[in-house]
């Protein structure tokens, strides 16, 4: 480098280090007068500038423009901003009592929207926002009165919540009171109404109460089920209610065969498929009646729910195949078959939209099975565990896996195909579907019947492996030699409808549709 490219080589080049500072803080001035305060503060606190006593002047007066800009943006209805601004005012350090007093006035300002919440009934939106403004020292005494009505009128909906309606009650009447104190008129006929609306819930609750440990003190787990969930639809937490619930249904799931032990116990009757509305005459639960939208016994008096919109047959359409069918096969087994991409998991009930309808304590949705083009995903709605991790976003499925849905209820999912998208799920907790069947498929494209390891139906005993596949608007068969279709001849392959009986050599199988709330 030559001399007059080292300003340190020449005569002058000390003094033009030691001006440098000069430049700098011009430029923190220049970016300071153009609103670029983040920049200026950057630059001001550079090593070379940072100690000096004119550096140390221009960030006291860029912290008291930033409160100053704060006010003005508060005034424009731009809390965020002015909260960004005291941020970066502090940062630079302004005086403390500058900020003090902005923050302050800006509680003030911001004041009138918390009450706003209050007025439409929104206790927990109002808390929140206090919170979220103390994180940022935000505060005066009309938010902390705020803060108090809205703390008292959210543990009241809580307790309300859980069936403690004495001690809700006590809390709407100090929110109640906080809010007259603080000019809250608005605020306050909303705490009225909310206790009006108590009031109500508490005279219409107590019957239920009274009629669960009825049941309870009976012993009957469908009466004490029945109870127990409309004491839950009108009071979500209430403790008793849950815990007998949760209890009804292990004892409900529990209930009869294995979901396989039914078809181990089968004789070895003539070669056709046995449906489930044969005589149960073989020691076997009553069969389930499909034209009825009860998965348990009689609750009792208790009305039946609306069973809601039907869901799909499983018919031809424009696409294909869509819905759920069940498929009988002798010797093997009974399976659940779902052809959508999309399978919803969840609680059996006669107004539950599942498609995989399971006996547990579980909510009506609780995940859902997404097919794509190269694997599954599970979505969860509730608590959902995969390989005991529970999961909060969708997850892709793997072969083996084990999904717990809630605290109980267990699934395998299995995938035994590297060439085929079906899929198995087997329930190998005891819980069961409301009809004993041994597995639920995931039908893509093919459906193998078999003995070898990637059959989607394991079935040991056959000779020749069975394939259902969609082709157009039908699911058709396709096998080793002759059979018989609703007792036409048929060679190698034919279509099927939901209600054909297929009948060969060595194997004998039917399909049954389902219509909404069948399972």
């Amino acid at each position: 480098m030559s001399e007059i490219e080292n300003p340190m080589a020449t005569p002058g080049g000390e003094s033009t280090m030691m001006g440098q500072w000069r430049v700098v803080l011009r430029q923190a001035e220049e970016a300071a007068r153009a609103g670029k305060y983040e920049e200026a503060f950057a630059l001001a606190g550079r090593p070379e500038v940072v100690d000096h006593h004119q550096a140390v002047q221009f960030r006291g007066r860029i912290g008291l423009d930033l409160i100053a800009r704060a006010s003005r943006r508060a005034s424009c209805d731009d809390v965020a901003g002015a909260i960004d601004d005291l941020r970066l005012a502090e940062r630079i350090g302004a005086p403390p009592d500058s900020l003090a007093a902005a923050r302050l006035s800006l509680a003030d300002q911001v004041a009138a929207e918390i009450r706003g919440d209050l007025d439409v009934g929104e206790p927990v939106r109002a808390l929140e926002r206090i919170e979220a403004l103390a994180k940022d020292k935000i505060s005066g005494p009309t938010l902390r009165r705020y803060r108090e009505v809205a703390e008292a009128w959210r543990t009241a909906t809580a307790e309300a919540r859980r069936g403690e309606f004495g001690e809700a009650m006590e809390n709407l009447d100090r929110a109640e009171r906080l809010a007259a104190g603080s000019d809250a008129e608005a605020a306050q006929q909303a705490i009225a109404a909310a206790r009006r609306e108590l009031e109500a819930r508490q005279k219409t609750t107590a019957p239920m109460v009274e009629a669960l440990y009825a049941a309870l003190g009976g012993g009957e787990w469908p009466k004490i089920l029945a109870a127990a969930e409309a004491l839950v639809t009108a009071v979500p937490e209430h403790p008793a209610a849950r815990q007998a619930r949760a209890k009804a249904w292990q004892q409900i799931a529990a209930i009869g065969p294995s979901s396989g032990s039914q078809w181990s116990r089968r004789d070895k009757g003539p070669s056709r498929p046995v449906r489930s509305s044969e005589p149960a005459d073989r020691g076997e639960p009553p069969p389930v009646d499909l034209t009825i939208g009860r998965v348990f016994p009689a609750l009792g008096p208790t009305a039946r729910p609306d069973p809601g919109p039907a869901r799909p047959l499983a018919n031809p359409s424009a696409s294909g195949p869509q819905g759920r069918f069940l498929l009988w096969a002798d010797a093997v087994g009974g399976y659940l078959v779902c052809l959508n991409d999309r399978v919803v998991l969840g609680r059996a009930g006669a107004d539950s939209p599942a498609d995989v309808p399971l006996m547990g304590d579980l909510s009506r949705e609780h995940a859902v099975l997404v097919r794509g083009s190269e694997s599954y995903m599970i979505e969860p709605r509730r608590d959902t565990f995969v390989n005991g991790r529970r999961i909060a976003e969708p997850t892709v499925l793997r072969n083996g896996d084990v999904i717990r849905l809630g605290s109980t209820v267990e699934l395998e999912f299995r995938q035994p195909s590297p060439f085929s998208a079906t899929a198995r799920l087997m329930i190998v907790s005891r819980h069961r579907l409301p009809i004993a069947v041994d597995g639920v498929l995931l039908m893509a494209d093919t459906c193998i019947v078999g003995r070898e390891s990637q059959a989607h139906i394991p079935a040991p005993a056959l000779r020749d492996s069975i394939v259902l596949y969609r082709q157009g608007a039908a699911i058709w068969c396709r096998a080793k030699g002759g059979f018989e279709v609703d007792g036409r001849p048929c060679v190698a392959r034919a279509p099927l409808t939901m209600t054909s009986s297929v009948l060969g050599e060595g194997f004998s199988f039917s399909l049954e549709p389902l219509s909404s709330n069948s399972v």
